[in-house]
């Protein structure tokens, strides 16, 4: 095989006819051989040359880290998620496990490209899988091809130059309770603590969770307040109490007649919404003993989440500012509460154009 030293780099014709260009290392100094081959010297010296560039801007791959697996960045993203909720960890290894590890697990990142990944989502759709699971596997593909990108193994992640655009489907409106609705769902259930779990729920607006995590000692009576530190999850059928969604600690004001509901309630143990061992309730259980069975009675077609959204559009009724409802649920930012839980309940725009009326008719 005929070598030509180069001032940067060299050259050499293979047995092939082909020619092979190869690059110094910028860390041992090492020829390393490109990529592909050339049919020509000059399409070699070519290439060498922008090499030699994108070394020198920093804009270079690596070409051994680009033989690498999709797969051998996985353990460093699946350790990156550990701080998430347990529910939202158990959903990015799923879609890693069925989805993405299948297609693109052992397929060097270099081999993964735009037209890759839209015959893969092509495919999924074809399949039947929901887009809102389609999004959520495009991400932890993203995610991790993002830590490729960071170790030079590719210039420019490849899950965001696709042709195929996918549109998440209109969210549901979910409804939104009057208070005598939540008067009635209420009195649908047969236990004090489910009576007073509902209206705590709907009037203070903590996530289901939090409020089966509550302990006596997070409720102040004489200032007639809650603290939510805790929650409790049951995403893989085995019970885990942990920090709140936003892992913040808040302290949330209650209406009279919710804190002397809560201070009815016998104390048979820690916890202030117990089962009947005294351990935390199961949300699935609790779902479909209690709640399912008061919404039949009642008549209030609802799910214990759509309480959530019921505290946020009361109190925005009562005049609290976005900000406000932003800090009682809890959230991060305005826009989640805006996007997600300030809902208008029926009647409302009716109860604004009586004030209109009246505002017109002071001017008049």
């Amino acid at each position: 095989m005929a070598n030509t030293r180069r001032g940067w780099g060299a050259v050499r014709k293979l047995p092939s006819g082909r020619f092979q260009a190869r690059y110094p290392d910028p860390d041992t100094g090492k020829l390393v051989p490109g990529p592909v081959t050339f049919a020509d010297r000059k399409s070699a010296d070519r290439w060498l040359s922008r090499k030699r560039t994108e070394i020198d801007d920093g804009t270079a791959t690596n070409e051994k880290a680009a033989m690498r697996p999709l797969s051998s960045w996985w353990p460093g993203y699946e350790n990156s998620i550990q701080h998430l909720k347990l529910g939202t960890k158990v959903g990015y290894v799923r879609e890693w496990r069925l989805r993405v590890a299948p297609t693109f697990g052992a397929m060097p990142v270099r081999r993964i490209n735009g037209n890759r990944i839209d015959d893969w989502v092509a495919d999924m759709i074809a399949a039947g899988v929901s887009v809102s699971r389609v999004v959520e596997a495009l991400g932890v593909l993203k995610r991790v091809l993002d830590r490729a990108v960071r170790d030079h193994a590719i210039a420019r992640n490849p899950a965001t130059d696709r042709s195929i655009k996918l549109k998440m489907p209109p969210r549901l409106e979910r409804p939104v309770l009057t208070p005598a609705e939540v008067e009635k769902l209420t009195c649908g259930m047969r236990l004090p603590r489910d009576r007073a779990l509902v209206r705590l729920l709907a009037y203070g607006g903590l996530r289901i969770g939090e409020a089966l995590a509550l302990r006596w000692s997070d409720i102040n009576f004489k200032g007639r307040t809650v603290t939510i530190r805790l929650s409790v999850e049951d995403t893989t059928g085995k019970l885990v109490v942990g920090p709140t969604k936003s892992y913040a600690v808040r302290t949330v004001d209650l209406p009279d007649a919710v804190i002397e509901e809560i201070q009815g309630l016998r104390k048979t143990a820690l916890l202030i919404f117990p089962s009947r061992l005294g351990r935390h309730l199961r949300y699935r259980n609790w779902r479909r003993d209690q709640w399912d069975k008061a919404v039949v009675r009642s008549g209030v077609e609802a799910l214990p989440h759509d309480l959530r959204g019921t505290c946020a559009s009361l109190l925005i009724d009562a005049g609290a500012s976005v900000k406000d409802v932003q800090k009682h649920l809890g959230h991060e930012d305005e826009l989640t509460t805006l996007r997600l839980y300030v809902r208008v309940r029926p009647g409302r725009s009716a109860d604004l154009v009586e004030r209109l009326n009246k505002l017109i008719a002071e001017a008049a």
